[in-house]
């Protein structure tokens, strides 16, 4: 891959949902490009449209409009087996994303038997390589979900992305469903990761957005308002939603303190 060409690149994502009688525009035209190795932030309030893209470009929306590309080519919404491992997902609640009746080491595995991923010695040295990665010892790994707290259990998701060496991953509000304390330990892990993958990090919060993110896009009714890196947006906002949400991370600090 040439080193110009963006790992992900989304041009013009325009996505309408239809509800009852009335049509709904989630996004619109909406862009954005993730580089290998980089870590992109996407923030805004609860209905910018933040989930809507992250589930069109892992295909599990459609888009009215606009195109997907990976590598420098499109990627349809039926994608290859290979296509799927390019790119995983971390969702936000981790208690509804993992079978309540399989260990997590099980759960781990399993994916790596979905996406047919060598024999069973090498699933199972995938599953350890990622349990380890999100420091999840054997004795945890061996319990099931309900077993585990919250932190534990988006560990255990985010092993079971990892497993397939993915190149980029997208993590949708994954410390919103978390207590505070543990909060900064998923955060910390994701931090971890940077260097070996990209991640395209969505989140209403602008000071986990600002902690972890090289470049930062702000959505605001669908659309994409305002893009700088971390650095110039916080120094040099332009737009009035922008400004808002820099002040009220700004007063969590201050309240944190």
């Amino acid at each position: 891959m040439n080193a110009a060409t963006p790992l992900l690149e989304v041009r013009d994502i325009v996505k309408t949902f239809h509800v009852r009688r009335s049509e709904v525009r989630a996004l619109s035209g909406v862009s954005l490009s993730i580089q290998p190795g980089e870590f992109v932030g996407v923030v805004g309030e609860s209905g910018s449209g933040k989930s809507t893209l992250a589930r069109v470009i892992m295909g599990l929306e459609s888009a009215d409009s606009g195109e997907v590309n990976l590598d420098g080519l499109p990627v349809p919404l039926r994608r290859t087996r290979a296509q799927r491992r390019v790119i995983q997902m971390v969702f936000q609640d981790p208690r509804s994303s993992l079978n309540p009746r399989m260990s997590i080491l099980d759960s781990v595995e399993d994916f790596a038997i979905v996406h047919r991923l060598g024999d069973k010695a090498e699933r199972k040295r995938r599953a350890a390589q990622a349990l380890d990665q999100v420091h999840l010892s054997s004795t945890v790994a061996s319990r099931r979900p309900p077993e585990l707290s919250g932190g534990q259990l988006q560990r255990a998701c985010l092993a079971r992305a990892l497993v397939t060496e993915p190149e980029l991953l997208v993590a949708d509000e994954p410390t919103s469903s978390l207590d505070v304390s543990i909060q900064g330990q998923i955060l910390n892990l994701l931090d971890e990761l940077r260097g070996s993958l990209s991640i395209l990090l969505i989140s209403h919060n602008m000071g986990v957005i600002r902690f972890m993110c090289d470049e930062i896009y702000v959505m605001l009714n669908g659309e994409v308002v305002e893009s700088a890196h971390a650095v110039e947006l916080f120094e040099n906002a332009q737009h009035p939603y922008t400004q808002k949400l820099i002040h009220a991370s700004f007063l969590e600090e201050i309240d944190a303190q």
